[in-house]
């Protein structure tokens, strides 16, 4: 028996919801190249992950109607993201918060009771996401919640206390709209073997929002931008990566298991960080961010290798000018990402099977006594 480190290359399942084809640098949804899905209306790309079909007009309202219906947080939700010690990070948080969520036995159009709830956690998300903001920042308006019938809309509204300009909406539409699914990556795989144990939806939500947290997955943006201002100009750019290659140092946001040339999300992401960034306080940070993507593409070809920026990569310069703090990086990729998470959670349960794979021993061995 063998084994693969992380799995690399290995099948260990089969999905329709996202394709990853690395070696051409494709990615699609349900058979729709990204490049296509940004020119989406979110809630309609959502649905379209969730359930495989584009909505007609009247069931993406009766969608949006049940989003807003069930964005609210509850008076007990309020409570205990207030109890919580403002040093926790936002993802231990927003972990917490989705697995005791209240819940209602309010179907979605026919569906089954787990998808609902689901559906009413994804619904929550900006409201949690917005109130954990707040009460970081004094506990002002904790409980304050938008009446946009926008879902990303009311969340940019929630968590920034101001109106989001047309320009910003639609950037931000677009960020979350990369992030929707991305086949079986960590966080994704977590929901799936949570889900296969017949774990409730808010258990299988809050396990993949762990995975998430780590730095080697959802935490590479905020990492991406601690480098460019640790840099602190573009001209050093080319230093610090050959210091950080002779120490064997990892550049995060650089370089992705399943893509061998440019990741799709981070070529549509990039233009669309320079042009929000130019003649603002951010724009040096873009400028070193591309520095350094420059210098890290020329040690690698040198090495004869290909190695590009991923969609983390100039994620947080758009985040920092939304509005979006570092430290809720994540948190609004979790927002995105539970989309997917909740439709390979129905994905799995139509064909059940829990995981568990087998493990290769190298322990000591036992020994045998001699009569």
């Amino acid at each position: 028996m063998s084994y693969v480190p992380g799995l690399e290359g290995v099948v260990v399942g089969e999905t329709s919801i996202s394709h990853v084809e690395g070696d051409i640098g494709r990615l699609s949804y349900r058979g729709r190249v990204i490049e296509d899905v940004v020119d989406m209306p979110y809630l309609e790309a959502m649905y379209l992950v969730l359930f495989g079909e584009t909505p007609g007009e009247d069931e993406l309202q009766l969608f949006q109607e049940y989003l807003f219906r069930f964005g609210r947080l509850s008076e007990a939700e309020t409570r205990l993201i207030a109890s919580m010690p403002t040093s926790v990070h936002p993802m231990q948080a927003l972990q917490s918060v989705i697995s005791v969520v209240s819940l209602s036995d309010v179907r979605f159009r026919g569906r089954d009771m787990d998808a609902s709830h689901g559906l009413q956690i994804l619904a929550k998300y900006p409201s949690v996401i917005a109130a954990l903001h707040a009460f970081r920042g004094g506990g002002a308006n904790i409980e304050r919640f938008s009446e946009s019938p926008d879902y990303l809309e009311r969340f940019l509204i929630m968590f920034t206390d101001q109106k989001p300009t047309p320009d910003q909406l639609e950037t931000y539409r677009i960020v979350q709209l990369l992030q929707l699914d991305h086949s079986f990556n960590a966080g994704t795989f977590a929901s799936r073997v949570i889900s296969s144990t017949l774990a409730s939806v808010p258990a299988v939500l809050a396990g993949a929002a762990g995975a998430l947290s780590g730095v080697l997955h959802g935490g590479a943006d905020q990492a991406a931008l601690h480098t460019a201002r640790e840099v602190g100009a573009p001209e050093l750019a080319q230093a610090y990566v050959d210091d950080l290659l002779a120490s064997k140092g990892r550049l995060m946001g650089m370089g992705h298991r399943e893509y061998r040339t440019v990741d799709p999300r981070a070529a549509i992401l990039k233009p669309l960080a320079r042009d929000l960034c130019a003649g603002t306080a951010l724009e040096n940070d873009f400028l070193i961010l591309e520095a350094l993507e420059t210098a890290f593409n020329q040690r690698m070809s040198e090495r004869g290798k290909e190695v590009w920026a991923n969609v983390e990569f100039y994620k947080g310069v758009v985040y920092e000018a939304l509005g979006i703090p570092s430290d809720f990086f994540t948190a609004n990729f979790a927002m995105s990402r539970s989309v997917g998470w909740l439709a390979h959670f129905m994905e799995s349960r139509a064909n059940n099977k829990i995981i568990r794979p087998a493990a290769l021993y190298v322990g000591p061995t036992v020994e045998t006594k001699v009569a």
